[in-house]
């Protein structure tokens, strides 16, 4: 069975499963994961907060499976930054919009008529004229669905963990706020996808 590609255009799935210290279910997927360039900035731009140096560590860790895509908003937000300057606080969101509806972005994957799933958090994310191989899953829906194939003994103990930190260092200075659904989101493509782990 072919594996799908899976895009992450928001920061909320790196966020949540950090604080669950669970970011690698990520790998267990194994797919290839597109990460959006200025939602990496964003999740990666303080190294002196904890979560920043993990998740960079663990992106730049492992390419691939990790691919980072350039989006111009992106390029211009990290020229920017180098010249001294201070970009845009809803960059990450325009260079998303950037992303799903530039030609070289997100339509160049699901062009190929090959699976590609959308992996977010953000409950009010919506696509419209859903390709038929695109697959819309939230970090609570992978949960869902990584305990129905055996990955994982039980998401409502991660799920937990992610909105009722243990560690002292997960929980953020602000209030984090958690916009994933309660059940999730797992919305299959239209063409049916299915996916199973490997036997090891």
């Amino acid at each position: 069975m072919k594996r799908c590609t899976v895009i992450i255009p928001d920061a909320g799935p790196f966020n949540s499963l950090w604080v669950a210290d669970r970011l690698d279910l990520l790998l267990a997927l194994e797919m290839r994961l597109v990460v959006v360039d200025a939602v990496y900035d964003e999740l990666t731009s303080d190294p002196s907060y904890p979560k920043d140096r993990d998740v960079k560590a663990f992106i730049d860790g492992h390419q691939p499976p990790f691919v980072i895509e350039t989006t111009e908003i992106g390029a211009e937000a990290r020229a920017k930054r180098n010249a001294g300057g201070r970009p845009k606080k809803n960059t990450g969101e325009l260079a998303i919009v950037d992303f799903m509806t530039s030609d070289d972005g997100m339509s160049k994957y699901v062009a190929t008529g090959e699976p590609v799933a959308i992996l977010f958090e953000d409950a009010s994310v919506r696509i419209f004229n859903k390709p038929p191989n695109l697959h819309l899953l939230s970090t609570i829906g992978m949960l869902r669905g990584l305990e129905r194939v055996g990955v994982i003994d039980s998401a409502d103990k991660i799920i937990h963990e992610m909105t009722h930190p243990s560690k002292p260092d997960r929980r953020p200075p602000d209030a984090r706020v958690f916009t994933d659904l309660p059940d999730g989101v797992d919305e299959p493509a239209t063409i049916g996808s299915a996916w199973v782990p490997r036997q090891r």
